[in-house]
């Protein structure tokens, strides 16, 4: 599901299908693909953060019986290769990365069975990934050693304008929790999204000029950082890693396991959908620009030009939604189609509850909360679930500037360029309008550093499941000619939520400014780099 902050079971083993839980162990398979995840071990009693000592001799890779062992301190259920769930336990929301077969996959149900798995991979130098919900664009969330699932932590609870959520909760599940006692956080749309994945990266959202990024909302976490501490953050305790956390904290210093959040009203709000035939696109996205970033606060935007691969685009569609009063909203609506200069050719505006709203945006509207989420009996899904998984790839701009008329003209170039490819699935470009309270939070006060920006851009190419390679390809060349022939009217960053692998300058493009700071506290919490990928300090 991108742009929405989106084989067979092997035979059962053993009394419960090879799933090893705290009761039930599977005695059979070493570990496959095991790498090194980072040098020493436990110092005893260490205190100050990331505290190692060398070891005294070189770790071995994790035996069936060490693997046995770890599943035995585990409140949670650990999976290995050739259990019942296996299969499923190791895929992501992006078929992409079906190729990656992990060592093993924890569900964590506390802290403490975070701090074992943690233990146990430095232990026998296990390579580690962290897992909320699964959406890594780069498909980070899984890899050949141990994954980290916070999935069963998905706790939600209320008191007085604070929310507690587990890291594991799923938005939609969000939402339907804060939304019964009419409290809400500003977050994304994609209704499978883990929050704490989303909150650490940021958390552009539709109701982000309101009330902020996800982040904004943070008042503290729980985490369990390298040296297998818990730890409580706020702005007075462990302060820099709080910084930190608050949109560069994605697997770079622990796992977090909650977050504490101030929450905000969740009023009746109104939708709306508005498309203009193709030939008005230049139009439509010059006058976007101008008038999306400078609505008032309650006001959020979108922008969506698409064609389905080897077709023509139809339309191009401005969609939102406005916390305020309806009648205000259309009067700014009829504005935007004067300056555009042709009246919209749909057009849909509906006040609805705020949970509808959500579900509208989230696509998946007509849903009960069960429906909305993947299909399965695993943490994180539902037997009832509906949502499907998607084969996709993404890279993103951010735009402090409005895109001049040549500019205009090559982005609308380049999504009818996709009339020449052939393979299934389409490609699109999305505007969402920033600014608001977004950009009134200074660049340096947290780890997210875009907060000059007007909008971001998101590139989004998809092909059918079972595409062949040439196909994906030809798909993610032209993802990336779209992504470079913008270059002269991007910022030069990029969203960090949307992990982008083929970034060169990482650093600056996620972090500006931020970078340095963000390199010292991860030396500070994570000296011997335990949590690493390729885009981790």
């Amino acid at each position: 599901m991108p742009g929405r902050e989106t084989g067979t079971e092997a035979a059962r083993r053993g009394a419960e299908g090879g799933r090893l839980t705290r009761r039930v162990l599977l005695g059979a398979g070493a570990a496959a693909g095991v790498g090194v995840a980072a040098a020493g071990t436990w110092a005893a009693g260490a205190s100050s953060p990331g505290t190692v000592t060398t070891a005294a001799r070189a770790p071995r890779p994790p035996r069936a019986g060490d693997w046995a062992a770890l599943a035995r301190e585990l409140d949670g259920t650990l999976v290995r290769p050739g259990a019942r769930d296996y299969d499923a336990a190791r895929t992501l929301f992006n078929p992409r990365f079906d190729g990656i077969r992990p060592a093993g996959i924890a569900y964590c149900a506390r802290p403490e069975d975070i701090r074992g798995c943690l233990e146990f991979a430095r232990r026998h130098q296990v390579p580690v990934a962290v897992r909320s919900g699964g959406h890594s664009y780069a498909g980070w969330s899984s890899g050949p050693g141990l994954i980290v699932d916070v999935q069963k932590l998905a706790s939600i609870r209320l008191s007085g304008g604070t929310a507690t959520v587990g890291a594991g909760a799923k938005l939609i599940d969000v939402y339907a929790g804060l939304t019964a006692h009419g409290r809400t956080i500003p977050a994304g749309s994609c209704p499978t999204v883990g929050v704490s994945g989303l909150a650490l990266g940021g958390g552009i959202g539709v109701v982000s000029r309101a009330y902020g990024l996800t982040s904004d909302s943070v008042t503290g976490a729980r985490i369990v950082t390298a040296d297998g501490r818990i730890r409580d953050v706020d702005a007075r305790r462990d302060p820099d890693l709080f910084w930190a956390l608050r949109g560069g904290g994605n697997a770079q210093f622990g796992v977090v396991t909650e977050l504490r959040m101030r929450t905000h009203a969740a009023p009746t709000c109104t939708t709306f959908f508005l498309s203009w035939p193709w030939a008005r696109a230049e139009a439509v996205v010059r006058e976007w620009q101008r008038w999306a970033p400078t609505a008032p606060d309650e006001i959020w935007a979108n922008l969506h030009l698409s064609a389905p691969v080897g077709g023509r685009p139809g339309s191009v569609r401005v969609g939102g939604l406005s916390l305020g009063g309806r009648g205000d909203l259309e009067n700014r609506v009829d504005r935007l189609a004067d300056a555009i200069g042709a009246p919209a050719a749909s057009v849909s505006v509906r006040t609805r509850p705020f949970m509808d709203a959500m579900k509208v945006m989230g696509g998946v509207s007509g849903l009960t909360i069960a429906q909305s989420h993947q299909q399965g009996s695993l943490p994180g899904r539902d037997p009832q679930g509906r949502v499907a998984r998607e084969s996709y790839a993404a890279r993103s701009d951010f735009y402090t500037r409005r895109i001049p008329a040549d500019g205009v003209r090559a982005l609308i170039a380049r999504v009818e360029r996709l009339a020449a490819l052939s393979g299934g699935g389409a490609g699109s470009v999305a505007l969402d309008a920033l600014r608001g309270a977004v950009g009134r939070v200074r660049a340096g006060d947290t780890a997210f550093v875009h907060r000059d920006a007007l909008f971001l851009a998101q590139y989004i190419v998809s092909w059918p499941d079972r595409a062949s390679a040439t196909t994906v390809a030809r798909h993610q060349a032209w993802l990336d000619g779209t992504h470079a022939a913008m270059r002269p009217w991007a910022s030069g960053h990029a969203y960090q939520n949307y992990t982008d692998p083929k970034l060169k300058d990482w650093r600056s493009a996620y972090f500006g400014a931020n970078a340095d700071r963000l390199a010292r506290v991860k030396k500070a919490y994570d000296p011997g780099r335990l949590f690493r990928h390729p885009q981790s300090f």
